[in-house]
């Protein structure tokens, strides 16, 4: 005989239950968010099924910590291994500098049956040009075989690193010394600004970058505008055969207008322009080979990410298959189930006593922040490429799983009936004269603080786009989790009864995290505090990133939107201030 089932395990199991069924609506949200889309755009069954090899890619061999701007470069070892990994990828590879450690690649390539578009590296200092073009000429003579032509000069008339006629002195210096054509590559523009280039090179080596356009191109319009471009030059430059220097997509970063980096996008792109290639006979060079993040330095976290294979050195994705944003969306959504198991446990006894549709809330809300808070850890490990991004990575973990905290224990006991006296949200205005009774600060008190200061980040970040914005990421990861979470436990808290006066609070979601005292919102006289002027910020610098964006970039509009929100608990506090003062 089993004993029956008592009444506080039935509440175990229910609690349990309701556990259970938030975590597979969790789930559920990762899994439609992150599920892999078809990327083959246009292509017959045999041309989406058969194997894409790229004719060239750019290669630099930079491993994290490596890179032109620390000066620590690759060993001959990682070098081949670079070059063995490409193997069935890619037919050729175009380097960028006749030294630094890639000075090994004509002698080994071969070997991996790959041709070599040999640069040489020009920029603004006299004594490192003459020695790469010494480099590049010995190289050239050396391996005939190998190097099937030779770049001088990346991108130096866009940079403005050389006048046009001392670009043109170091191609005849290099074109009278090796037998393999010579070239120059630029982006499109700076070929038909210097048209007197034509009559130096073997061929013409252009760059079209949809992405880094002044007027940015969508993945949707991108191979009609490089063709359009492409036909642009032809006219203009008759006589040469042009090459594709540089093309790609990024798979990370922040949106430009309509181009918007991911994994798919990038899939897409390069699948579009394979096909493209091969229908047009285009020559080109696919930028590039592996994701580079020493970029990330000098063009945000989009400069690292434009590798066909990641840094690890694995391939991001199968040309023309179907493609996830997030591959590795399960440990991302284990994170989030794990995060919200730890805020659920401590307080199991409390939530077992609650009525089961409160139960059920408390166990959905408890997953909507884990999820918010796996998808911070996950941008901060994405785009973690430097000390600087990891000091950051680390305090804004540290911050959301301290608010999340607080959150959670202010919803549970909001849904217990627990009524106490509290502050309204205006750290800034009584944050100084609290500190000295820090040791008896209460929960309500550290949470507003806590909001205020990842208000005043979404300022920051919002200044910084405005400034310095073309390189810069949209943090929205790091700022979902304090702002729906802190609305979600107000609604909640609102619509299970928690105060006396609901129409009010619901005018004013934000104010403090229960019943505000009015008399505490405005200054001395009734002259609105510092939330006034914060709120201001929230509300007009994101129409400043959003003139400059545009709305045809729609992560600009969501962290605008998102940044914006942070005002709303501020412009509660004054709601409700006037109504009761008035």
């Amino acid at each position: 005989m089993h004993a029956p089932t008592t009444k506080p395990a039935r509440r175990i199991l229910l609690l349990l239950a309701c556990f259970l069924a938030a975590a597979a609506v969790n789930v559920a949200g990762w899994w439609f968010a992150n599920r892999p889309a078809p990327t083959a755009a246009g292509a017959s069954a045999t041309e989406a099924a058969a194997p894409h090899v790229i004719a060239s890619v750019s290669f630099a061999p930079f491993r994290r910590g490596q890179g032109p701007l620390n000066r620590v470069y690759p060993s001959a070892e990682e070098v081949e291994s670079d070059l063995a990994s490409l193997q069935g990828i890619a037919r050729g590879v175009r380097t960028y500098t006749a030294r630094e450690g890639l000075q090994v690649v004509p002698a080994v390539a071969g070997k991996y049956g790959l041709d070599v578009m040999q640069g040489v590296w020009l920029g603004r200092e006299a004594a490192i040009n003459d020695a790469e073009v010494e480099a590049g000429i010995r190289l050239a003579n050396q391996y005939p075989d190998a190097i099937r032509s030779v770049v001088v000069g990346n991108e130096v008339l866009l940079r403005k690193d050389l006048t046009v006629d001392q670009l043109i002195a170091q191609i005849r210096k290099v074109k009278a010394a090796v037998r393999q054509p010579v070239t120059y590559a630029d982006v499109w523009e700076f070929w038909l600004r210097f048209p007197q280039l034509l009559d130096e090179v073997d061929f013409v080596t252009v760059h079209f970058l949809p992405y880094w356009e002044d007027m940015p191109i969508g993945v949707d319009h991108a191979m009609p505008h490089i063709m359009d471009v492409y036909r642009q030059v032809q006219a203009a430059l008759p006589g040469k055969p042009i090459v594709i220097g540089e093309v790609g997509w990024p798979s990370e970063g922040r949106s430009r207008r309509e181009a918007v980096p991911s994994r798919i996008e990038a899939a897409r792109f390069i699948d579009g322009f394979l096909q493209l290639a091969a229908r047009e006979k285009l020559a080109y060079n696919l930028v590039e080979a592996f994701d580079q993040p020493w970029k990330v330095a000098l063009e945000g976290t989009v400069g690292g990410a434009w590798g066909v294979l990641d840094e690890f050195r694995h391939p991001k994705f199968a040309i023309g298959g179907a493609v996830s944003n997030l591959p590795q969306w399960p440990l991302v959504v284990g994170l989030a189930l794990l995060a919200a198991l730890i805020l659920m446990i401590p307080q199991a006894p409390r939530v077992a006593g609650l009525p089961a549709p409160a139960m059920l809330g408390i166990a959905l809300y408890a997953q909507m922040l884990g999820a918010f808070f796996a998808a911070a850890i996950e941008h901060g490990l994405s785009h973690n490429f430097s000390l600087l991004r990891f000091a950051e990575f680390a305090v804004m973990t540290l911050l959301q799983a301290v608010f999340a905290t607080l959150l959670y224990n202010e919803l549970l006991d909001r849904l217990s009936g627990r009524v106490r006296p509290v502050r309204p949200l205006q750290p800034l205005a009584t944050g100084a004269a609290a500190l000295g009774g820090w040791r008896r600060l209460s929960r309500e008190q550290v949470a507003s603080w806590l909001f205020a200061l990842f208000a005043l980040l979404a300022v920051y970040h919002c200044l910084m786009l405005v400034v310095a914005g073309r390189y810069r990421d949209f943090p929205l990861d790091y700022f979902l989790l304090p702002l729906c979470g802190y609305l979600a436990m107000r609604l909640v808290g609102v619509a299970a009864g928690g105060g006396t006066e609901r129409g009010a609070e619901l005018v004013a979601l934000g104010t403090g995290f229960c019943r505000a005292e009015a008399a505490a919102v405005s200054g001395p006289g009734g002259r609105y505090g510092p939330e006034a002027a914060l709120a201001f910020l929230l509300l007009s610098l994101p129409v400043l990133v959003l003139l400059i964006e545009t709305l045809q970039n729609r992560e600009a509009l969501w962290w605008c939107l998102l940044a914006a929100g942070y005002a709303v608990p501020l412009l509660g506090n004054l709601v409700l201030a006037r109504r009761r003062a008035g």
